[in-house]
């Protein structure tokens, strides 16, 4: 017995106390026993209909045999091995006699039923060989084979040939045998090996790229012969290279084109072997692809001193690289106006020019659109730049402190803190957050002491070895505000501090939001700059007294820093003690070194030796996961690359200007190539903002899967999303894509959207999808025949096949053991179910109308007596 919904009978018993709830509600005058007989009558007619919904079948064992045959009559086969199919085919048909049903398929590019009524005619199979069996069909055989066994026979399958299999996936029909109870058996028969070179695929190494980008692409070649011969690129149909190549049998070849497709456009490739004496399926000797160039890279490069910036701009423009020169202040804050980029270039820009609101627009853009972000190094970069505990250095592949084995020389910082009245709020709590992580950007060798005035000066923590950055975080968060404002006191316990500790660099920062009473302070600053220490000054808000304060930072031989945004302190702290502590660059000529292997670098192999010295760069640590292509003479990172979230970010520790690259500009010829791969593998792929595209072959469908969202965060669901369909053959590249069809996606998951379509023809089809005014395009290559005449069997392939059905590989051409399969016939139930229910059905009719039908009798009763004399 068997079932096709059994689950239907679940609501019998719901049913039935409904069918008791109505009998219970009823009020009509009908006697018990009727009430009764009526309910019974009425619960079997439910219980009837249930049954049959559910779909009852009969399962039956029967004796009747049936037995397919598939033959390959692909060109691979060659006449020898077709020869030997088709008599192994008859020959397991004459055993199998009258004991089971047969029938003969023969497969090649599309399946064909044979009449074996008659003698097969071997010239007739031969011509269909040469015409319609360019490919090894194998899954659509199968599939052609299943739907002719006849019902409630066994089914039992057996595939003779070499098991090469050019389209779809003998696998995956062996599933869809196994689930019909379908058994498949293998005889693997191979063709001889024939005089035959082939072109396996051409692969470009991306599929997408932009204007003046380099391409390679390369084309696997295989041969059973020793041959000489002619290998032609051909470019749109255009032919664009050739080259002589010679072929060993056995022994696969490569060879790589390289182009540099310069205009925006869906470019065509084909790779053609000719001259190939005695090759025996020409068919076989090209194959296609496709690569779709987009626009010039567009990036924003963001550089303090224009002038610095044209070394770049000038290099990047030969090699087709668009930068938009920005300086700070003039910056895109916003992550829909990043979005138009592909990619950032940060070049020696302090953390407080840029802000805290673009640099976490920047984070986004990386994280979250997938842009690309590249810093480069200088005096105002990385740590000395202030980066230190900012959303930059969050995504950065390295990290901002020096290395501690080079911290050769011990540093000492004061802090000096206005505290007066005006500073309460967020600039105090600013001062004492910059203060603190002032104290962390130091090793445990330094010292620090933090001053505060108002009035009067305060000492907050005295100036001591930086054993424990709590402590001092601790004593830093308890300044409160109060009082006018004096500087000078505070100024000479800074001073005085500085001259009682032993380091070789004394730092002071000064930090002000107002004007300040006292005087002198120019030969204060002065006196500590003869001292051997440097004095920065910080002027805070619209009342500070900037001049004073920039002509003190000029006599302490420091800098001088203004804001009117209390939140670039921080930074602004952290920066200066970097740049003036001195650990964090190093100035002087060293040899950059190849450290790992990376697409960055590609075609410089004689690295150490073609390249010139750098004179500087800017001392980080390496992020556990991070490239480090390239390092300085002692290690350091000097190229390092990572992913971020869904794009990439590259830090290259030293300068592209004049500065520490000046040997770079003026001597090397790779500069404009190098930093053109640089941006090139950083920057964000031409792909759609919000929407992406993948086509991939699936035995004989094309599967498309578009993942869509809304913004940088949110997935598109219940859009609406179609895919056009164009297509140029094989043999006519040149021509223009001609558009097929246009097929609507549907929805199978969050924002995930997928269709299919048939290639049926060689050749290249291009899938463009499109949701409102996103749009994002994709190739698929549909290539020419790849037989081969091999003279082998791919016996790993149907030992597989035949193990997911149960069935054998056989040795022989001897009739496979029938009598295991199952042979089973279904009787379905439902119909009788139906009579019985249609006949409860007048039953209840009568004895709801009993009244009427005893009427009807005594009528015809009373007729029967009046007739009698």
């Amino acid at each position: 017995m068997d079932w096709a919904h059994p689950k239907l009978l679940l609501l019998a018993l719901p049913a039935f106390a409904l069918l008791l709830w109505f009998e219970s509600r009823s009020v009509h005058p009908m006697a018990g026993l009727r009430k009764r007989l009526l309910l019974i009558v009425r619960a079997v007619i439910v219980l009837l209909a249930l049954l049959a919904l559910a779909g009852p079948a009969r399962v039956t064992q029967t004796g009747k045999k049936a037995l397919g045959i598939i033959v390959d009559a692909s060109q691979s086969m060659g006449e020898e091995g077709l020869t030997k199919a088709l008599n192994a085919a008859q020959a397991v048909q004459k055993q199998a006699g009258g004991s089971a049903e047969t029938f003969l398929v023969r497969l090649g590019s599309q399946p064909e039923l044979l009449n074996t009524d008659t003698p097969l005619d071997l010239k007739q199979q031969l011509q269909w060989q040469k015409d319609r069996g360019g490919d090894s069909h194998y899954s659509a055989a199968i599939d052609y084979a299943l739907a002719l066994f006849p019902a409630g026979a066994s089914r039992d399958l057996v595939v003779i040939g070499d098991g090469h299999e050019t389209r779809g996936s003998l696998l995956a029909a062996a599933r869809d045998a196994a689930v019909s109870g379908t058994r498949l058996h293998a005889m693997p028969i191979a063709g001889p090996q024939k005089p035959d070179a082939r072109v396996l695929q051409l692969a470009p190494n991306r599929s997408r790229l932009t204007e003046g980008a380099t391409l390679k692409l390369t084309a696997q070649l295989e041969s059973t012969i020793e041959a000489q011969g002619t290998l032609k690129l051909y470019e749109n149909g255009v032919q664009v290279e050739q080259r002589s190549v010679s072929l060993k049998p056995g022994k696969p070849q490569s060879e790589t084109f390289t182009r540099t497709p310069g205009v925006r456009n869906i470019y065509k490739y084909r790779a053609v072997l000719e001259g190939i004496a005695g090759d025996t399926l020409p068919a076989n000797n090209d194959a296609l692809t496709l690569v779709d160039v987009r626009g010039r890279l567009r990036l924003l490069y963001i550089e303090s001193d224009p002038t610095e910036g044209q070394y770049l701009m000038q290099a990047m423009e030969k090699e087709g690289v668009q930068l938009e020169l920005r300086q700070p202040g003039g910056i895109p804050s916003t992550l829909d106006a990043l979005s138009g980029y592909d990619g950032i270039v940060i070049s020696d820009v302090p953390a407080h020019q840029l802000g805290e609101p673009t640099m976490n627009a920047m984070r986004d853009y990386v994280d979250k659109l997938g842009g690309g972000l590249v810093m480069l190094g200088g005096p105002q970069s990385f740590g000395v730049g202030g980066y230190y505990r900012t959303p930059i250095e969050e995504i950065l592949p390295v990290r901002l402190k020096s290395p501690d084995e080079e911290e050769k020389q011990s540093a000492a910082v004061a802090l000096v803190i206005d505290r007066s009245g005006s500073m309460a709020g967020e600039k105090l709590e600013m001062a004492k957050s910059a203060a603190i992580a002032t104290a962390e950007v130091l090793g445990k060798n330094d010292f620090i002491g933090v001053f505060a005035f108002d009035s009067e000066a305060h000492v907050v923590a005295p100036m001591t070895r930086l054993t424990s950055t709590a402590a001092v975080a601790g004593q830093i968060a308890a300044v409160a505000s109060g009082g006018g404002t004096n500087l000078q006191p505070a100024f000479e316990q800074a001073r005085t501090a500085l001259q009682r500790v032993k380091a070789k660099v004394k730092h002071m920062i000064i930090l002000t939001d107002g004007q300040t009473s006292g005087g002198g302070y120019e030969g204060l600053a002065s006196q500590c700059r003869g001292e051997g220490m440097t004095v920065s000054t910080v002027a805070i808000g619209e009342g500070s007294h900037v001049a004073l304060l920039q002509a003190i930072a000029s006599a302490g031989g420091g800098q001088s820093y203004s804001t009117m945004d209390a939140a670039t302190i921080t930074r602004i702290f952290t920066q200066d003690t970097l740049m003036h502590t001195g650990r964090m660059i190093r100035e002087e000529p060293f040899q950059s070194k190849y450290a790992e292997k990376h697409p960055m670098l590609a075609g410089f192999d004689n690295w150490e030796t073609t390249t010139p010295a750098l004179l500087g760069y800017v001392k980080t640590l390496r992020k556990s996961t991070a490239q480090i292509p390239l390092v300085t003479d002692l290690g350091d990172p000097l190229l390092a690359h990572w992913r971020f979230g869904l794009g990439k970010v590259t830090a290259f520790t030293s300068d592209a200007k004049s500065r520490w690259a000046s040997l770079w500009i003026t001597r090397w010829p790779g500069f404009s190539r190098f930093w053109s791969q640089v941006l090139r593998e950083t920057a964000r792929p031409p792909q759609g903002r919000h929407m992406d595209l993948s086509a991939e072959t699936d035995g004989d469908e094309a599967r498309l899967r578009v993942d869509l969202q809304e913004d940088a965060g949110t997935r598109a669901n219940d859009a609406r999303v179609d895919a056009e369909i164009f297509f140029v053959a094989a043999d006519a590249l040149g021509a223009p894509l001609k558009m097929l069809q246009k097929i609507p996606l549907s929805q199978s998951g969050p924002g995930l959207y997928e269709g299919s379509f048939r290639p049926d023809q060689p050749g290249v089809y291009l899938v463009r999808a499109q949701s409102g005014a996103e749009m994002v395009s994709a190739g698929l290559v549909h290539n020419p025949s790849s037989e081969a005449s091999l003279g082998t069997v791919n016996e790993a392939l149907l030992q597989e096949a035949v193990k997911i059905t149960g069935g054998t590989l056989m040795t022989s051409a001897a009739l496979p053991d029938l009598s295991t399969t199952r042979a089973v016939q279904y009787v379905e139930l439902w119909p009788p179910l139906v009579i019985a229910l249609l006949l409860l059905f007048l039953l209840d009719v009568g004895i709801r109308r009993w009244e009427h039908v005893q009427g009807i009798w005594e009528m015809f009763t009373a007729r029967g007596k009046a007739s009698t004399p």
